[in-house]
């Protein structure tokens, strides 16, 4: 079976995160991001610290790299870069309050540290702020028809990450999922923001239509193969590399396309295996591997590592259009990244 390892995703990103002329695109996003939120308020300061859990920051860096493969240039997306991280964090921290989880990147999440109440209020500073770094291209070269597109790729973006937590929650009390429904969720809550960000480096590269789209399409794609690799490590990751307790899709019960083909594949021993280590708040080691081994058994797990990489490959595809340049080759990456990986 192709085995996917979160060490080996860290390492790849971190070699993303540079141009050819050793400018740090992660380190941009991180200063820029202190910048945006550098009010000494209350929840300014809380909103700074939800921004510092942050993961790898794939979604500005992608912004960035659409941005610098079709222009050349990757400086006129960072403002869409950062609307797009604050979005993502703005996000988290409602799943977190959603799924009750209580730690996120091994910190304490915004609800666990500060209740219910306040954690939805950094939520809602972190969104307001979105408007702010998009209203910065007021002052560019931008036009107002191609802000007016920002604008909507963001309100289309949030529109459908909203659907797709309700879809979700939606098919859990329907009590059965396909694999097509799963795709839907994936598309819509992780999809939809790489979609948005990708596509809207293309705007602000001055993209054609056509540009623009297979770019929000490559965006797409990667976002579900990037939630299939995640589900893929909610079964054999390491919670101090994940950042996240393991089992944890198991305990919420949640969209998960390893879960969604187990309890389709197996017979009703297998599922019955399965479905009464649902909703568990821990797991022995016995279970784990039990667990592991019937998963293992299904097939379950290799078949979310080839559907990952049936949507890596689609986005491979869509980059056809861009010229050879050190930017399209680490948006190139990034599919390999999300993919199939047997080295």
């Amino acid at each position: 079976m192709a085995r996917y390892s979160f060490s080996r995703a860290e390492s790849a990103v971190s070699k993303l995160e540079t141009n050819g002329e050793g400018v740090d695109y992660k380190q941009i996003v991180e200063e820029a991001l202190v910048e945006a939120t550098n009010a000494q308020s209350w929840v300014s300061v809380a909103a700074s610290e939800a921004l510092k859990a942050g993961g790898k920051r794939i979604r500005p860096i992608l912004a960035l790299l659409t941005c610098e493969a079709i222009s050349g240039d990757y400086r006129p997306a960072i403002p869409v870069a950062l609307a797009y991280e604050l979005a993502h964090s703005a996000s988290l921290i409602q799943d977190d309050i959603i799924a009750e989880s209580q730690v996120r990147h091994s910190a304490p999440t915004a609800h666990a540290k500060y209740g219910i109440t306040r954690a939805i209020l950094i939520s809602d500073m972190l969104i307001f702020e979105i408007f702010s770094q998009i209203a910065r291209y007021k002052d560019t070269k931008v036009s107002k028809g191609r802000l007016a597109e920002l604008l909507e790729y963001m309100s289309r973006a949030a529109k459908e990450a909203a659907e797709g937590e309700f879809l979700e929650a939606s098919l859990k009390e329907r009590g059965s999922m396909t694999e097509a429904d799963y795709v839907k969720v994936a598309g819509l809550k992780t999809g939809a923001l790489f979609a948005a960000a990708s596509a809207s480096g293309a705007v602000v590269a001055g993209g054609d239509r056509k540009l623009v789209e297979d770019m929000r399409e490559y965006g797409l794609d990667l976002g579900i193969a990037f939630q299939i690799q995640d589900d893929i490590l909610d079964f054999t990751g390491q919670s101090k590399t994940t950042g996240k307790p393991i089992f944890k899709d198991m305990q919420n019960n949640a969209c998960n396309i390893v879960l969604v083909h187990a309890l389709a594949a197996g017979d009703v021993y297998k599922r019955n295996t399965i479905s009464s280590m649902l909703y568990r708040k821990w797991f022995g080691i016995s279970d784990a591997k039990k667990l592991l081994v019937t998963l293992t058994e299904l097939g379950s797990l290799e078949n979310a590592t080839v559907l990952a990489e049936k949507y890596a490959t689609r986005c491979r595809q869509l980059l056809a259009p861009l010229k050879p340049t050190p930017a399209r080759q680490k948006l190139e990456k990034l599919t390999r990244l999300v993919g199939s990986r047997s080295e």
